[in-house]
């Protein structure tokens, strides 16, 4: 039953796909249109510390975040390898949505995905747009080589001028991807770090994240072993399918509105890349914006500029 108060904040541990999977629900009204949002990775959910960046964003929807089969809250030892799949992320999503449409009394809900979660989207989309009012894919995976690729001459074009710098030793150090050594990638996601492209542009403020979640509610220092076994065991089951991943082949087409958004400085999926998928793809509405002072994350960089974008073509439903 949906609760008789307007407002909601709630943790909400539910079965999914025969594992316990956690949920976090809030807004001001439950009347709004509900937001489900995928989170990236794989294996880096939200839920520790996102509430700090998106109280503009519960006064237009009802946010619903979760820790993915494996990830977070979500994790657990018994959980088998077997079932970290790609396909197995996708009924889990369509199963969470139902779960939500009806506790809610909804005939759909906005689907929102980050970087890995953008990827989950896209093949939900295709196989329940009926589902969903919008699609909002932030710093949208394409194509993982071509991103990387793409990344790794931007770097580059970044450390001609820092010619006696750590980045420019680094970066030539590892040579262009792809990479079959995991201290390669290490190096390069370090580089990415250094050029200000990564999870945030200001280092000050991926540091702030990472006290939040030290020392929330949501996870403290307490729940931090979930969250960093379930990095890694996500990472390790998940890496080789995200790889074989391309959207241009994969999914050319959506039957329901979409909205990109991308950070400038990002350098882990660059903008430009997202861009092209944009203006290829097949939808009845798409629209792309670019946030000028983002980086990987321009829900938590721009939280402001974000939550009035979604209300903004979500309008005709709020």
């Amino acid at each position: 039953m949906i609760p008789e108060k307007k407002s909601i904040a709630i943790m909400k541990e539910l079965s999914i796909g025969n594992t316990k999977q956690m949920l976090m629900i809030n807004g001001v009204d439950v009347k709004n249109p509900l937001l489900l949002f995928l989170h990236g990775g794989p294996g880096t959910p939200q839920i520790g510390y996102v509430r700090h960046y998106q109280k503009e964003l519960e006064r237009y929807f009802t946010v619903v975040h979760w820790d993915q089969r494996g990830s977070g809250l979500s994790y657990s030892k018994r959980i088998s390898h077997h079932s970290m799949t790609i396909n197995h992320f996708i009924k889990d999503t369509i199963q969470v949505t139902q779960w939500l449409l009806a506790h809610f009394s909804k005939s759909k809900l906005y689907l929102a995905g980050h970087s890995w979660g953008s990827i989950l989207a896209l093949h939900v989309l295709q196989q329940c747009p009926d589902l969903f009012y919008a699609y909002y894919g932030i710093s949208q995976v394409v194509n993982p080589h071509d991103e990387e690729s793409t990344a790794y001459q931007h770097i580059r074009e970044i450390s001609v001028s820092k010619k006696a710098s750590i980045l420019s030793f680094l970066i030539r150090f590892i040579g262009a991807p792809p990479w079959k050594q995991d201290i390669q990638h290490l190096i390069y996601r370090f580089c990415v770090e250094l050029s200000r492209g990564g999870f945030t542009r200001r280092h000050r403020q991926s540091l702030a994240v990472i006290f939040q979640m030290l020392t929330g509610n949501e996870y403290g220092v307490r729940n931090m072993h979930s969250f960093l076994n379930g990095l890694r065991f996500s990472k390790k089951h998940l890496t080789d399918e995200l790889y074989r991943f391309n959207a241009f082949t994969s999914v050319p087409s959506i039957k329901v509105p979409c909205v990109f958004i991308s950070g400038k400085h990002d350098l882990i999926v660059p903008a430009e890349i997202s861009k092209q998928y944009y203006q290829e793809l097949e939808a009845p509405e798409k629209r792309w914006f670019q946030f000028e002072n983002s980086a990987h994350t321009p829900h938590i960089e721009e939280p402001s500029l974000f939550a009035n974008t979604l209300s903004r073509h979500a309008r005709h439903h709020l």
